[in-house]
């Protein structure tokens, strides 16, 4: 595929249901490469369906309630929903794991790729723990002792289906395609809007913008400030547990949980803290803290999956142990105080240069034009 504008091209991505990377990539490679999306679903909690630069198609609504019917959906809206469209498209980009239920609509001959944030965790990497924090004896082997043969079968069929062009997001997710599903990818890291997040000045508080999920570990961040009344954390973000770190957050006068916050608004906010607190379970790349680097703020995050891709101990950030202590965790901001996170600055804005938006779009259209 050698002249992209000839090219009708569609991004298949699993879900708008936040504000989170996987959709913001999707979003931005849609405008740099001209192309349509398709989706499962698309909340009024992500971002506006007006970004998308071309048409959408949302083949259903909302998320069920129940994991094994919410899954089952997925590959049917998918497999069934995207046969009257696909075909129209000489060039199809997947971006999740149920949407490669759709690669079987495609003609034998028609370009395909898939952009893999992450194999199934719950079935892969995740899987023990997953396992393990089941508390249904019964749940346990449905789910887990039974269910992750069929779910491990159907992804490896989607993941047939790319014909080898496949490419991961950082290394940690390269190496993960390597272990479980012997197949092999190219790494493109996503696009970070360096432009949208620039130094302003050093405020007198930390700040975490993870979403508030357990594998991102926000509770700990919580504990760790409810130690350093003397220190200040703002939350500005939100996800499931939200009501929960609110309710750990009470009374607490150094601790603001403020939600979803407006694109200015958190600009704002990175833009003028000491530093961002990041400190996910294994996680894949890691948006936000090249984020906070584009304004010139390191990161204190744990040396686990793929932050070392990005946070450089003492250079760009400060790594703690994959297994932290708490006590760990509140010496690492304890430590990188106002005048250290200072001198990081110029380190950070550099290093977040090499994640640009422009960048990673020059990339996928490099290999794209190599298919």
């Amino acid at each position: 595929m050698k002249d992209l504008s000839n090219k009708k091209i569609l991004i298949i991505h699993d879900r708008f249901q936040f504000r989170g990377g996987g959709e913001r990539l999707v979003l931005d490679l849609a405008r740099g490469l001209g192309a349509d999306i398709a989706t499962e679903f698309w909340t009024d909690q992500t971002y506006d369906r007006a970004e998308a630069p071309g048409k959408v198609y949302v083949l259903d609504e909302g998320e069920p309630a129940q994991i094994v019917w919410r899954y089952f959906r997925a590959h049917y809206n998918f497999w069934f929903k995207t046969k009257s469209f696909i075909n129209e498209y000489g060039l199809v980009i997947f971006s999740g794991n149920n949407c490669l239920s759709a690669a079987f609509n495609l003609r034998a001959n028609t370009p395909r790729l898939l952009y893999c944030h992450a194999p199934v965790r719950y079935v892969y990497d995740l899987f023990e723990k997953r396992r393990r924090d089941e508390s249904s004896p019964l749940k346990r082997f449905v789910y887990y002792d039974i269910g992750k043969w069929m779910i491990r079968g159907i992804y490896q069929a989607g993941l047939a289906r790319m014909h080898g062009h496949v490419i991961a997001n950082a290394r940690n997710v390269r190496k993960r395609l390597q272990r479980f599903c012997r197949t092999d990818a190219t790494v493109i890291y996503p696009p970070i809007k360096t432009d949208r997040f620039q130094w302003i000045a050093q405020g007198d508080y930390y700040l975490s913008f993870a979403r508030v999920e357990e594998l991102k570990r926000v509770d700990d961040i919580v504990r760790a400030f409810q130690q350093l009344p003397d220190k200040k954390l703002v939350i500005a973000s939100s996800g499931p547990d939200i009501e929960k770190i609110r309710a750990m957050s009470n009374g607490y006068a150094n601790i603001d949980v403020r939600g979803w916050v407006e694109h200015d608004e958190l600009a704002d906010l990175v833009g003028r803290c000491i530093a961002t607190i990041y400190i996910p379970i294994d996680e894949d790349f890691g948006m936000s803290p090249v984020e906070g680097m584009a304004a010139g703020k390191p990161c204190i995050g744990v040396a686990d999956g793929g932050l070392p891709e990005s946070i450089e101990d003492g250079v760009t950030g400060m790594l703690i142990s994959k297994d932290y202590s708490l006590e760990e965790l509140v010496a690492a901001i304890e430590k990188l105080a106002p005048d250290e996170a200072l001198k990081m600055k110029d380190a950070c804005i550099a290093k977040a240069q090499i994640f640009s938006e422009e960048k990673f779009v020059t990339a996928m259209k490099q290999y794209i034009e190599q298919i």
